[in-house]
């Protein structure tokens, strides 16, 4: 109750800003702003709202540098998903999902207009009504402008001339967010399936213990050079880590704050949706992502990282390896309202990869991941075929340096990319399926 308390003074004491059922909206244990009260017993109301201005300014400021992602969207919701990773957030829920952080937003931007309306309010500038002003001017010059056909191009950085739009007009909305995360942004502007750029540039395969914005930024590079208008296969340009959002929020503090750049697989769903439904040849067959979840606990990790007194996140990042796995869904036949799927887990493991396979101890965890991933799908999509394990076409040696066997996250990149650029690559019937190791699952037995 103590925690509820402080938070309604708080909010009666951000100035500039007039909000609406306070005390009902701070007795509400899920509501937005609560996260920011982290130790109710030990501060007072001035400093719980410092504590709540200063976290807000950040996360608006954030939406002015990104003004130009969300003109080029439009409001999607999709903006939220750039505010997920681009905001190194600290409160008791972070991250917050994309649908939170939208409705944080909405709540200052509304509370502030609502200050504003009121004809006897006097002037009040602060740097968050400040920030928060500005972002509602986009906002309002957004919903007011009439949509063109013609797509905005994001800002260029300096000194960097470029006439064409970027990314590219048929990117999606998710795909735009993603890619416009600050650091992929800078490094891969400009580059797409026209400019490839220099073949030196172009990063090499993630392996199991890359962070995720190196991954991140193999997968944006990929889709942006081999992603043609009319191509029919389309990759997820950010790898899934996690089965939910909750999962991602446990994992925030012990990997340092990087699980912002994990994906789950609801948020492929989403994103496949939208492949899928695109109109005329932006219309996508397949939809791929690449899935890089890890099978170690979280209290097994703090007792190692006490007994060689290095901190968490530097155990998580040298011990817990990610295990690499490929998802793609080919749109099959129309059933009624929807359409039917066949989804295809490329798994690494014997004969093909007995090295890239997970070890023993941690597989039975991987089984049971995966059966909740499918179940995810199946809630998601009409599938009616399924196969996993398989093999891509062809191996490609490890780079120069690399002196390990391929692990299952780089053999997992190595088939995501002969597939982008061979789509033809991809098997489509039962006999080109078995022929490159796949075994039907037994769910989908009988369909």
């Amino acid at each position: 109750m103590r925690s509820a308390q402080i938070l309604q003074k708080a909010m009666g004491l951000l100035e500039g800003f007039t909000f609406d059922a306070v005390k009902e909206f701070t007795q509400n244990r899920d509501n937005v702003l609560l996260p920011f009260i982290m130790n109710a017993a030990l501060i007072t109301p001035e400093e719980a709202r410092d504590t709540i201005a200063t976290q807000i300014n950040l996360v608006f400021l954030i939406c002015v540098r990104s003004e130009d992602v969300y003109c080029r969207l439009r409001g999607n919701e999709a903006f939220y998903h750039l505010i997920l990773a681009d905001w190194n957030s600290m409160h008791s829920a972070a991250p917050f999902s994309p649908l939170h952080i939208e409705e944080l937003i909405n709540l200052f931007v509304i509370a502030r207009r609502r200050y504003l309306a009121d004809d006897t309010a006097t002037d009040v500038k602060t740097k968050l009504t400040s920030s928060v002003d500005h972002f509602v001017k986009t906002i309002d010059e957004v919903d007011s402008a009439v949509a063109t056909r013609r797509v905005a191009g994001l800002k260029a950085p300096n000194n960097f001339k470029s006439t064409s739009i970027w990314p590219p007009a048929h990117f999606s909305s998710f795909a735009v967010a993603i890619i416009a995360e600050s650091k992929t942004r800078k490094e891969l502007f400009g580059i797409d399936y026209k400019n490839k750029g220099a073949e030196d540039d172009a990063p090499q395969f993630p392996h199991d213990q890359d962070l995720p914005l190196d991954v991140r930024k193999f997968l944006c590079h990929l889709s942006l050079t081999e992603t043609a208008p009319d191509s029919k296969v389309a990759l997820f340009p950010a790898p899934i880590a996690f089965l939910t959002n909750e999962q991602r929020q446990e994992w925030y503090l012990p990997t340092g704050h990087e699980s912002r750049f994990y994906t789950t697989i609801d948020e492929f769903s989403v994103f496949a949706r939208e492949e899928f439904s695109k109109p005329g040849k932006d219309l996508k067959q397949h939809v791929m992502g690449l899935l890089t979840p890890w099978f170690f606990e979280i209290e097994a990790v703090k007792p190692k990282a006490a007994e060689r007194d290095e901190p968490i996140p530097t155990i998580w990042k040298k011990t817990c390896f990610k295990a690499g796995l490929m998802v793609c869904l080919s749109k099959l036949q129309r059933a009624e309202e929807d359409w039917s799927y066949r989804l295809i887990l490329f798994k690494p493991g014997r004969p093909h990869y007995t090295r890239a396979a997970e070890p023993s101890d941690r597989r039975p965890k991987q089984d049971a991941w995966i059966r909740e991933l499918l179940n995810k799908l199946d809630g998601n999509f009409n599938i009616i075929e399924g196969w996993i394990g398989g093999s891509a076409r062809t191996h490609h040696a490890a780079p120069p340096g690399r002196e390990v066997s391929p692990d299952s996250v780089e053999v997992s990149n190595e088939i995501i990319t002969e597939i982008m650029e061979v789509p033809s690559s991809l098997p489509t019937t039962s006999k080109e399926f078995y022929e490159r190791g796949f075994k039907v699952m037994d769910r989908y037995r009988g369909y």
